[in-house]
């Protein structure tokens, strides 16, 4: 099946699904997307202002197909909570659910400090969304 198929077969299924890719590189998009297909990366984050610049709000039952780097599809997945926090006060269990690296808050202040620092959004008191979802279908 060609991708032009396989997309248009997804998007009757999940008619309502938009596309989502996580992370800032072509790199980073097909790590994360790997590791939410694997079932390992069951959250992510960003800045409260990347945030408001979608057009609309991530809610509770949204569906979204996972993109990898090459723009193609990976899995489906389902939002089941969004909680609003500051970066400083971020969560161990929160941390870990993102999945990444050894999943220590440690590491997810490290590595997140320097996304948003990329972003220009970084600061320690600075407003972020954390996302939870599950995986309800692998491409």
């Amino acid at each position: 099946m060609k991708i032009h198929e396989l997309m248009e077969v997804i998007e009757n299924k999940y008619p309502a699904a938009e596309s989502w890719v996580f992370g800032d590189s072509i790199e980073m998009y097909d790590k994360l997307s790997a590791l939410v297909a694997e079932g390992t990366k069951t959250a992510t984050s960003c800045s409260y202002h990347a945030y408001k610049q979608v057009d609309e709000d991530i809610e509770i039952g949204n569906e979204y197909i996972v993109l990898n780097g090459k723009n193609l599809p990976v899995c489906v997945v389902r939002v089941t909570a969004v909680h609003l926090t500051q970066f400083s006060a971020m969560t161990t269990e929160l941390a870990w659910k993102e999945g990444e690296g050894d999943r220590s808050l440690h590491r997810w202040r490290m590595e997140h400090k320097c996304f948003f620092e990329r972003e220009g959004t970084f600061s320690p008191d600075m407003e972020v969304v954390v996302i939870e979802f599950e995986v309800i279908e692998v491409l």
